[in-house]
């Protein structure tokens, strides 16, 4: 974890849903897949805090300099003011926090589930898996056309059978939530199939929740990054808790220091 004082290069809007924010920053920064910055930009104090974004990509600049970014939604008062800056404009960010995902095992077939935004956390988890040559799939859902990523952002979107969009309402892709689309798939894998199989998932508290059940029922293994409403984002305020299952008691642990990503079986949902 490290503050540093980045610059925007560019703060685009896509399809007035995302906004893609690239910065650079006075060294390279290296992170997992999963983990997030607290950024903040905005003149003056209000609102006091930054937001958590999840580190989208990061890079070597020119002479020696780094890049960072971020792939955002508008959902309050702070991705608004982010939303309005400009190229040039200061950022202050802190990065990279938490626990990431958790990639080291050889010989694991991946399936990495993005629900909304949350594709904006797998896709750098897709991204690695690719250049490892993983064996991995790519299942993306939102209501409508409109909020789903767009392909060129999509790691690996051009090969054939890989990325299956959906929305629910039938505008893109297959129609219906993407919960339903995975549970659909899991309900034929055989035993050896699930067994074998390690789901990344990121989205609504209920997505998560659902598809950690089905793969709980099939002992398939599940990643989820929770997105708890932070605070500080490295674990002093104590406002981020997640009740994990530890034995027969229950036990608590900071979304952003012991996560935002945790074995989705010691989840309490």
């Amino acid at each position: 974890m490290r503050f540093a004082a980045g610059r925007i290069v560019r703060n685009e809007g896509h399809g007035e849903i995302f906004y893609r924010l690239e910065a650079s920053l006075p060294e390279p920064v290296e992170f997992d897949p999963g983990q997030f910055a607290m950024v903040s930009g905005w003149p003056g104090n209000d609102p006091l805090l930054p937001r958590p974004l999840a580190i989208f990509r990061a890079g070597q600049g020119t002479k020696g300099k780094g890049t960072v970014e971020f792939v955002y939604k508008v959902v309050g008062r702070g991705t608004a003011l982010l939303s309005g800056l400009h190229p040039g404009d200061p950022l202050s960010l802190t990065l990279p926090l938490g626990r990431g995902f958790d990639l080291g095992k050889d010989g694991r077939r991946y399936w990495l589930v993005g629900g909304g935004v949350g594709f904006a956390t797998v896709f750098p988890a897709a991204a690695m898996l690719a250049r490892r040559r993983a064996e991995y799939e790519m299942f993306l859902g939102s209501r409508t056309r409109d909020q789903l990523p767009p392909k060129e952002w999509t790691p690996g979107g051009s090969a054939a059978g890989r990325v299956h969009r959906c929305t629910e309402d039938g505008t893109a892709g297959s129609f219906g939530r993407v919960t339903d689309i995975v549970k659909e798939r899991m309900a034929v894998l055989t035993e050896a199939e699930a067994s074998r199989l390690t789901i990344l998932a990121c989205g609504p508290r209920e997505m998560l929740k659902e598809i950690a059940r089905a793969a709980a029922s099939l002992g398939a293994g599940m990643q989820a990054a929770l997105e708890n409403h932070m605070a500080c984002g490295f674990g002093v305020c104590w406002g981020c808790v997640v009740a994990l299952r530890e034995g027969e008691k229950t036990g608590y642990r900071r979304v952003c220091r012991e996560g935002p990503v945790f074995d989705a079986r010691e989840v309490v949902w």
